[in-house]
């Protein structure tokens, strides 16, 4: 049974509240504006030579070229799928998480250079960062297209690309780690608001599906070509980082030792960011593959 209308609004309205109780600490407590810096030092710190090319082109993904070809992508497979309202969704929700991130920036501008992190300089329009939000919005997009049996899959593929992105922001310097939660939380939002859109739609004007063979077959077949990327990806990320984490742990444990010795709080401020990532996608995931 997929969630009600009045259920998703009510998610919706926890994210406003979260991103608000995130914001005013962002804003108006030193503690927290004193963690916000040391973890970006932390961040800063991984900079290099071989890091810092990859990081601006994980970050890259999050850029509006790149969302939007990704995004229509996505609104095309949901057509494949004979699902127009969920392509519509994907539209609508890449477009006014955009808007509504950079309306926000604006709006909340706001100074909050610390000593901690130097010569660094974080934009007073930073708050939430727009590549993270968009990154989220695309995370949240893959879920909802893809057939119900492959969504918590797609849902690590989703967690892994807006960790990927919102990470590499930090680390090059763009942004606070405050701004990334903030991002997750207005896709996260915004997409709770739509999928109520389309499920009060549904029980009204129910959608109809095409059972003609032509239709029957090209949805088998996206299904199936879904299944596959998406299975593929995941044994490529979880390859991917065993063989980091080998390489790291097996030549560089001193190094690795020191950096989370010296740099606690951006350790633990990673995992906060990729706690609450995991947590939006697995609570939106949950609500959507529940069976009546």
């Amino acid at each position: 049974m997929s969630p009600r209308p009045r259920t998703l609004i009510a998610g919706a309205s926890a994210c406003a509240l979260a991103f608000l109780v995130l914001l005013g600490f962002a804003y108006g407590s030193n503690w927290a504006r004193w963690v916000d810096a040391a973890s970006l030092q932390g961040f800063l710190g991984l900079q290099g030579p071989t890091s810092s090319p990859w990081a601006d082109r994980v970050a890259s993904l999050g850029d509006a070229l790149q969302v939007g070809l990704i995004g229509g992508g996505l609104a095309l497979f949901a057509v494949a799928r004979g699902r127009p309202r969920i392509a519509l969704f994907v539209i609508s929700l890449l477009a006014v998480t955009s808007v509504s991130s950079q309306a926000l920036k604006a709006l909340l501008a706001y100074p909050r250079h610390d000593p901690a992190i130097g010569t660094t300089f974080i934009a007073p329009e930073a708050f939430p960062s727009g590549h993270a939000t968009a990154s989220m919005a695309l995370a949240i997009a893959l879920v909802v297209v893809v057939p119900r049996g492959l969504r918590p899959v797609a849902a690590v593929v989703g967690a892994a690309l807006a960790l990927g992105v919102s990470f590499s922001v930090v680390a090059s310097g763009w942004h606070f780690p405050s701004d990334v939660v903030g991002g997750f939380l207005l896709a996260s939002g915004w997409a709770l608001v739509l999928l109520a859109v389309v499920q009060a739609a549904e029980a009204r004007y129910p959608e109809r599906h095409l059972r003609s063979r032509l239709a029957m077959g090209l949805r088998t077949a996206t299904d199936r070509v879904a299944a596959v990327g998406l299975v593929t990806v995941v044994v490529a990320l979880v390859a991917g980082a065993a063989f980091l984490a080998f390489a790291l742990l097996s030549s560089h444990l001193p190094e690795v030792k020191g950096y989370a010795r010296d740099h606690t709080a951006a350790v633990a401020v990673a995992g906060g960011i990729s706690l609450s990532a995991l947590a939006l996608l697995a609570l939106l995931t949950g609500a959507m593959t529940r069976r009546s």
